[in-house]
């Protein structure tokens, strides 16, 4: 409702005193109404009810306690036939009461189950008319009990007030369902997606097991042919071996028999008479024989010769095995030195890796005790920082702070602060007003002069923070995927925040003022880098991405290990190298250490990694996010350098020479990731990429660095 409702009046009880008009008979509901939501709830008409007649209390009947106990009828519950919880009494089934109740109790009960059979929320369960009823009888009870009124109409507000309350909730909350929404349909498509990938490859594999046991069986028959093949074979063989055997069997047989006739022979001539020497020697028959007798002592011999070959071919000879001997001796003596030595090294070795140990440990004691000694002592302080917030600039803050102590510096700056001059003050008490043109960003459209709040850091720093945090709730709504820029979403947003068009200049001029001043942070000059356009705003979300893996990433080791709320070093480590790759184990080191520190965790095994992912109220953290982001900076420059590196010999660069270099410096880059990255390096789109010129090395290299660049894999 708007505004507050009248609230119509009860008719009085007899007896009371009267005033003003009389009765009226009910019209129906035709008097105010309220709404919730988009519907309309009409009211009973405020004459119905006789209004104005019962300004003064009423008689107010007594209720005896002993009858208390007899006068409420039974309460029974049933189910309906929807499942629902209906309630009913005795009077609803029409039985009397022992003792009748007061007559103002019966009225208000009376109204109210009118006024709930009228809106149709008879039945027990939550809902806005049923409230609206009883709240409009609790008015009614209020307005009587004069003496009670301030007490009774404090504890509904209490009441209306915390309602109103859990409202504001529900709706804060609305935004933050829908976006879970939206996340949770994003994972299911991610998950649908990995799905249909998994199917495909099981399909492929369930092919190439198909084909690989096809292959095995044609394998398996080639082996029981080639099988066969040898059976049969072997068979031949045996068969010719017996052949082979006979006939050589046979040959000896016919040798025996040869020699027996030879034998025979020789004995018949020798019985002969014998000739002179010179008749011997003439005859051809004995020549024959004496012929035949030579190659018979010659095979003889042959055969000799034969057998010392095949039994002695392998004997050295004696003058080989003494050197040989002597030899062997040598080295003996040399491989007994060699060992000792060995022995000796290796225990020099043993001892070296134990110094080494010690000095290991003592190396990462020192460099936990310099990163406190630097968190706890006072550096010496960059006094040319000041130049920036003296007015005068630097060449001012030269002349005023020349030959002057560190102490006599604090007092030129606070000096400089009270005279108007400090970083509050910020200049000029007024902007001059860019214009209205086009070129113009639309929160910064204004000519004239715009008043110069002096916006300090921490107040920079926490609307950077909400804009942060409701540009992610605004691109999480969006169904095509598409970030909208950030000067566009800064003047949604602050014409969100500021009705009035001049605060929103005001606000709009500032901030830019202060993020200007304040560009050293690290967070405010990033965020001044994606609203001027020089830094991709993916390089904050791609950041914050990596950071998200690795609290799920140590999240999920904690699930695993029952959830204790702590991890290891050695589980730190693993989940660096897990979410980073290609980290160093030096800065796998530097990260752990900087853990160390934060939590106070140097003689510890475990740490409590969930403190180390909180921020404070201006979005700062710890050291080991800040050694986090400054690995992820560096990598980002190291892979800009690579790049760098292989374009060195241009002094301006195409596109498809951005695209050479990108795929020599990270030889695993896909074709999707390296059109992202050209098309960030040239500032253009996809349709207009066959129409850019080439541009400067230098600029390349920029853009790159101020680009959510990564390497795809590892460096060769």
């Amino acid at each position: 409702m708007d505004g507050r409702m009248a609230v119509a009046r009860l008719p009085p009880l007899n007896g009371a005193k009267t005033i003003g008009m009389p009765p009226t008979k009910f019209d129906g509901l035709t008097g105010p109404s309220y709404k919730l939501g988009d519907t309309s709830h009409p009211l009973p008409n405020p004459r119905a009810l006789r209004p104005y007649v019962d300004t003064m209390s009423g008689e107010v009947d007594t209720w005896p306690a002993h009858a208390s106990g007899h006068a409420v009828g039974n309460v029974s519950m049933m189910l309906s036939k929807n499942k629902s919880l209906v309630i009913y009494n005795d009077e609803d089934f029409g039985k009397p009461q022992v003792i009748p109740k007061p007559r103002f109790l019966d009225q208000l009960e009376t109204y109210l189950k009118k006024e709930l059979r009228a809106l149709g929320v008879t039945e027990v369960m939550p809902n806005e008319l049923r409230l609206q009823a009883h709240r409009e009888v609790f008015e009614y009870l209020i307005e009587d009990f004069k003496t009670y009124k301030p007490l009774l109409s404090a504890i509904k507000n209490e009441y209306e007030m915390m309602l109103a309350y859990q409202r504001q909730q529900i709706r804060d909350l609305e935004p933050l369902k829908q976006m879970l929404i939206t996340v949770s349909e994003q994972c299911d498509q991610k998950i649908m997606s990995i799905r249909d990938e998994e199917k495909q490859e099981m399909t492929d594999l369930k092919m190439e097991n198909k084909n690989l046991k096809e292959r095995i069986q044609a394998m398996n028959n080639e082996r029981g042919d080639l099988n066969s093949q040898v059976h049969k074979l072997q068979e031949e063989l045996a068969a010719e071996y017996r052949r082979y055997r006979d006939e050589c069997d046979a040959r000896k047989m016919l040798i025996e028999d040869i020699n027996e006739m030879r034998a025979a022979e020789m004995a018949d001539e020798s019985k002969q008479p014998t000739m002179s020497g010179e008749a011997v020697e003439d005859d051809p028959e004995m020549m024959k024989i004496a012929l035949r007798q030579a190659r018979i002592d010659e095979k003889n011999a042959t055969t000799r010769l034969n057998d010392m070959v095949a039994n002695y071919g392998d004997v050295i000879p004696r003058r080989d095995f003494e050197a040989l001997t002597i030899k062997s001796q040598k080295m003996e003596e040399d491989y007994t030195t060699s060992k000792d030595d060995f022995a000796k090294l290796k225990a020099e070795h043993d001892a070296l890796l134990e110094m080494h140990t010690k000095i290991t440990k003592q190396r990462d004691e020192f460099y936990v005790e310099l990163e406190t000694m630097k968190r706890s002592s006072t550096p010496r302080p960059d006094w040319d920082k000041c130049a920036d917030f003296v007015q005068g600039g630097m060449g001012r803050w030269k002349e005023i702070s020349q030959n002057k102590s560190t102490n006599e510096c604090v007092d030129v700056l606070l000096n400089e602060i009270a005279a108007g001059g400090g970083s509050d003050a910020g200049g000029a008490e007024y902007f001059d007003g860019k214009g209205t043109g086009p070129e113009i960003p639309a929160y910064l459209r204004v000519d004239g002069q715009v008043r110069n709040r002096r916006l300090g850091k921490r107040d920079c720093s926490l609307i950077i923070r909400d804009i942060w945090r409701e540009k992610a709730a605004n691109d999480a709504g969006k169904t095509d995927g598409v970030r909208d820029k950030m000067q566009d979403f800064l003047y949604e947003y602050l014409s969100r925040r500021f009705s009035m068009e001049q605060m929103r200049i005001e606000w709009g001029y500032n901030l830019e003022d202060a993020c200007t001043r304040y560009a050293h942070d690290e967070m405010i000059g990033l965020f001044q880098g994606v609203l001027s356009g020089e830094i991709d705003e993916e390089v904050y979300h791609g950041t914050m991405e990596q950071i998200e893996q690795l609290m799920a990433t140590y999240n999920k080791i904690d699930f695993d290990k029952g959830n204790p709320g702590k991890v290891t070093k050695d589980e730190l480590r693993q989940g660096l190298k897990e979410v980073f790759p290609t980290i160093d184990p030096e800065m796998i080191v530097a990260i752990i250490t900087a853990a160390e520190v934060e939590l106070d965790a140097r003689d510890k095994d475990e740490v409590e990694y969930q403190e180390m992912f909180k921020e404070d109220d201006e979005g700062r953290t710890g050291p080991f996010l800040d050694e986090v982001r400054k690995w992820i900076k560096q990598e980002k420059n190291n892979y800009a350098e690579d790049v760098k590196q292989q374009l060195s010999d241009l002094k301006t660069v195409s596109v498809d020479e951005l695209k050479r270099g990108l795929s020599l410096a990270d030889p695993e880059i896909d074709n999707k990731t390296m059109d992202k990255y050209v098309l960030w390096v040239f500032d253009t789109t996809s349709e207009k990429i066959a129409e850019v010129e080439s541009i400067e090395l230098s600029k390349v290299i920029s853009r790159l660095q101020n680009g959510n660049v990564r390497r795809s894999g590892r460096k060769f």
